[in-house]
């Protein structure tokens, strides 16, 4: 098994980064998506989606909902504070896992995989890194996320995404 597989590439049009940006986006999803996203999403977002962050996760999540009928966990999914995403975690692994992805100091400060993408019934779940246009895997996440691999026997699917832009969706 290779610990990284590319799950999908997909095109994304600047407007509609810069509508989730502006508010108009992220609460419609929420609203549009509760088995997807949950308070503490909505909180993180309003506080750091004007700043850019988060737009390419919360697609992600809705995408993967559409194309293969899975549930998504985005973002700080292992920490204990996110209450319902963390007795979410209790279901598909080992405290041991968790205690793992909350304190690696060997990896530095490197978080978990994006989103953790699981089954609506918790029988099957990975770990997914999104990356947008101009973003890759860096070094440490490479070292940090084969460890996590190893421990979980999970895969971490990548999904990327490119700015669609004109109507010849050159990028």
């Amino acid at each position: 098994m290779s610990e990284f597989e590319l799950l999908a590439s997909f095109k994304t049009h600047p407007d509609l980064h810069n509508q989730f940006k502006s508010e108009k986006l992220y609460n419609q999803w929420a609203h549009n998506y509760p088995m997807l996203f949950d308070q503490d999403d909505l909180r993180i977002a309003i506080s750091q989606a004007s700043m850019g962050y988060h737009y390419y996760e919360w697609l992600s999540a809705i995408l993967i909902y559409h194309t293969i009928g899975k549930y998504s966990l985005i973002e700080q999914y292992q920490f204990k504070n996110h209450q319902k995403k963390h007795e979410k975690m209790l279901k598909l692994t080992t405290l041991g896992v968790i205690g793992f992805m909350n304190s690696h100091p060997e990896f530095g400060d490197v978080q978990c995989p994006d989103l953790l993408v699981y089954d609506p019934d918790y029988s099957d779940w990975f770990f997914c890194e999104v990356k947008g246009p101009n973003d890759r895997l860096r070094d440490s996440q490479l070292e940090f996320f084969t460890e996590l691999c190893k421990r979980t026997s999970k895969p971490i699917k990548i999904i990327e995404f490119q700015y669609i832009i004109g109507a010849d969706e050159k990028t």
